[in-house]
């Protein structure tokens, strides 16, 4: 007897779940909080920044570059649980736009299970999921040494683009074999690829540049401001 299809609801997080991205934020944040003397090497991320932002350099070496600068050489497990707690409850619900909410419950109350995708740190980005009761998340991973400490070096690539869609395609193999229906939401289209793989794709944001470029790649816009993007995007 055949079933009915897997529901699957795929969110980005930065600036869909998410108002305000949380990378720089996360470790300006917890060296405030942690070390407030690493704020001094401020002027040494702004120029990782500028590199980044001139590509001398991709995020695969950014990234790990940021975090060693600003968390140190290793996070041990607990201090990388306390930061992730403590920044996930600082940020949620009051970053969390009245779209996103209604959307994330409509979501769960139509039987979709709730897949995260982000580019972001596992460690901190899972605990974000968690405060929102996401079922699973994808993420940009870590390495960790033989006692268990993360380390600002990533594991394998940046979880964005091509390799987001890859690791979700991978997720939905392993987790939603067989007939799906999927639904994704990002705000950027670098998430192209993983709206491939979706039967309903919706461009996060507002304006006439996000209803151009939708109607550009065939997807649909949902404005996360707007409580009633949870109604809207029941469209088909």
């Amino acid at each position: 007897m055949t079933g009915s299809p897997a529901r699957i609801a795929i969110y980005d997080l930065d600036r869909t779940v998410l108002r305000k991205p949380t990378f720089t934020l996360f470790l300006l944040w917890a060296a405030a909080r942690e070390a407030p003397w690493r704020l001094l090497l401020l002027p040494l991320l702004a120029a990782l920044m500028i590199g980044y932002a001139l590509r001398l350099y991709g995020r695969d070496r950014f990234k790990p570059a940021a975090i060693h600068l600003m968390l140190g050489s290793h996070l041990t497990p607990a201090r990388a649980a306390r930061l992730a707690a403590r920044f996930a409850a600082w940020r949620v619900p009051r970053d969390v736009p009245p779209g996103a909410r209604a959307c994330i419950a409509r979501d769960r109350a139509e039987g979709y299970r709730l897949l995260m995708a982000t580019a972001a740190p596992e460690f901190y980005a899972g605990a974000i999921a968690d405060a929102l009761n996401f079922d699973a998340i994808v993420a940009s991973r870590h390495q960790r040494d033989a006692d268990g400490n993360w380390l600002p070096l990533l594991d394998g690539p940046n979880c964005y683009g091509a390799e987001k869609a890859r690791r979700v395609a991978e997720w939905i193999e392993r987790h939603a074999a067989g007939a799906t229906h999927i639904r994704a939401y990002s705000d950027h289209v670098s998430d192209a690829p993983t709206f491939a793989l979706a039967d309903e794709a919706w461009l996060v944001g507002r304006g006439e540049k996000f209803v151009r470029l939708a109607a550009r790649h065939g997807w649909q816009v949902a404005d996360f401001e707007s409580e009633a993007a949870g109604a809207a995007a029941k469209v088909r």
